[in-house]
């Protein structure tokens, strides 16, 4: 039988004016919160690693986490402290107090609001509600879901037709990075490519922090301006290094996945933060650049998006199965476009399955203690000289500078290193008793912050000169930056593992594996087998794209047929919302291991 649970907000402290809601037995007070409207500092997108939701509360919550019991004293949860994203509500619950630090205060500043768990059949559930408020007419047997309404085009698409050929531009609207592409609709060649990071990095590395920000005052604006300002420098520096005029580009084309489709055209976000994460619109056809706030291109120049699959599938995605040719594949073939938010795609048996896999930024080296971006500085490979028993660990650093830090390819082929040396086992825990002590690998050990007090040490400067204006920094590996790589390559694998179920077939069963993206390009496929993150195919079947999703964007606005074939994919291609999956988390659990 179906439980549910009551949220009413607050007189103060969250938000005064949210009604009350009513959600699905078993969420956690973070997901509650957030689908009654309000909003609560989780800049870990919930993960339980930043400890800042904290919360007093009191009644049916299950017992604390591990998590929480990193990040708590015993003090604290006896006096109702929780973490928000770790505490699963069990039945009735009463939220005392909201805050990024637990004090005596809080009862004063914060105010209070109930939870309240009923049971399908059992009576009325006991909250209070406005006199002005609707009475629901019956209680449903489930939570509703709801369904993203496709949005009528601004222009009719003819328009594309209609422009000359010209100058393009298509821009890949990423979570952490940007790309323009000046793009010759004529011959469909890529004159020049442009990159930059993602302003609205400052408002939280995951989407669900910007969705966050988006429900606060001015939020959507500012996101919106920020993102796509930063777009439109791009433009121009496209066009200044090239020495051609706005005015003879005509049409651009864009993908991102959805929260950023909706954030980049100033569309509520909101539904993409909780259950059942829903787009407000997947399709926005074609509309005015200039509308969208691009101002460096033709005042009557057009711009569109590729159509999005489903909540946390977007036209990145898209693109990406639209450079694969998906939808032609004769033979098993996985798709994946590794990065925060991971889109995985699979083509067998004449279907194309589709899912996103809440990887996390580990990957682009965020919250990794040394982590970077791929750029001048960063380790992007680690790999050990000789036979063993291994001499030394070697490395590779982007521009041949000084280390600054490490990448996410450079992670990968660390801690698989260290895996074929013993030093890290296959549960993610450092074993440094299990390694020569008198081996140059035993003197990079040393004692570091956080659970197990280890870290293992990259580069360390000294009296290094540095080079090419690169600043040297201390590169070190610590107990955590192995479980960040753990949770991330995990959700990866475990998406992939729910599509092949999804699709019938093992994955033995994979003809081949196509990587999208700058990551994938640079992986190391040897590293990426090491530690369990791709299933099925030998290395030889494994094919990097490059960033297929910036490539498919330039194909639609180079081709009309192009663009045609995309919206088409999008009608065949099959969501399957890993949330949903009953065996997501026990393949999760299970892909934790470096193996």
């Amino acid at each position: 039988m179906t439980e549910h649970f009551r949220l009413t907000m607050p007189a103060r402290g969250i938000d005064a004016n949210t009604p009350s809601v009513r959600v699905c037995a078993g969420e956690t007070l973070l997901d509650a919160i957030r689908r009654a409207g309000g909003s609560l500092y989780a800049p870990c997108a919930g993960r339980g690693i930043c400890g800042k939701c904290r919360i007093i509360a009191r009644g049916g919550l299950a017992a604390p986490t591990d998590a929480e019991r990193d990040h708590l004293t015993p003090a604290q949860l006896a006096a109702g402290v929780r973490l928000a994203c770790q505490a699963r509500i069990i039945g009735d619950v009463e939220i005392h107090a909201v805050g990024a630090e637990p004090s005596d205060a809080w009862p004063d500043i914060a105010g209070s609001a109930s939870i309240l768990l009923q049971t399908q059949g059992s009576g009325p559930a006991r909250f209070s509600r406005s006199e002005h408020e609707p009475q629901p007419q019956s209680e449903p047997e489930s939570c509703p879901q709801p369904q993203p309404q496709r949005q009528p085009e601004s222009l009719p698409s003819s328009q594309l037709e209609a422009h000359p050929a010209g100058l393009g531009v298509a821009l890949d609207i990423g979570t952490t990075t940007l790309v323009a592409y000046l793009v010759d609709r004529n011959t469909g060649l890529i004159r020049d490519a442009a990159g930059a990071l993602n302003p609205q990095a400052v408002h939280g590395a995951d989407l669900i922090s910007r969705i966050a920000f988006s429900e606060t005052p001015g939020g959507p604006e500012t996101l919106r301006r920020e993102v796509t300002q930063a777009a439109d420098e791009l433009v121009r520096t496209l066009l200044q290094r090239s020495d051609v005029s706005g005015d003879d580009v005509r049409c651009v084309s864009a993908v991102g996945n959805t929260c950023m489709h909706h954030l980049f055209l100033g569309i509520p976000a909101s539904g993409l933060g909780r259950i059942p994460y829903a787009a407000a619109v997947l399709d926005t056809g074609i509309m005015s650049a200039a509308s969208a706030g691009l101002a460096s291109v033709n005042p009557e120049a057009i711009l569109f998006f590729l159509p999005n699959i489903a909540g946390f599938v977007g036209s990145d995605a898209l693109a990406v199965a639209l450079v694969a040719g998906m939808d032609e594949c004769s033979r098993p073939t996985l798709a994946i476009d590794i990065g925060t938010n991971g889109e995985i795609l699979l083509a067998a048996n004449g279907r194309i399955l589709a899912c996103s896999a809440a990887a996390g930024p580990a990957f682009e080296g965020v919250n990794i203690s040394s982590g970077m971006i791929a750029c001048q500085g960063a380790i992007d490979w680690v790999g050990f000289a000789g036979l063993p028993p291994h001499t030394d660990i070697e490395i590779h650093v982007i521009g041949n500078v000084e280390p600054r830090g490490i990448c996410g390819s450079g992670l990968i082929s660390l801690v698989a290193a260290l895996r074929q040396a013993g030093l890290v086992s296959e549960a993610g825990a450092f074993e440094p008793e299990a390694i020569d002590p008198e081996s140059p690998l035993a003197r990079r050990i040393a004692t570091g912050p956080g659970p197990g007090g280890i870290e293992f040490i990259l580069s360390d400067p000294g009296d290094a000169v540095p080079r090419d204006d690169a600043v040297p920094a201390r590169v070190t590996l610590t107990q955590r930056d192995i479980r960040e790589l753990q949770l991330a390559k995990a959700a990866i694998r475990a998406g992939a593992e729910v599509l092949l179920d999804e699709a019938g077939i093992s994955a033995s069963d994979i003809e081949q594996i196509v990587l999208a993206g700058a990551f994938g390009t640079y992986l190391d496929k040897h590293a990426a087998h090491a530690i369990g993150l791709l299933p099925g195919a030998p290395q030889a079947r494994i094919t990097a794209l490059g960033n297929a999703a910036g490539e498919g964007a330039a194909l639609a606005v180079a081709n009309c047929d192009a663009y045609r074939e995309a919206r088409r994919l999008a009608g065949i291609i099959e969501h399957i919302e890993l949330g949903a999956n009953p065996r997501f988390m026990q393949v999760f659990a299970d892909s934790m291991l470096l193996a």
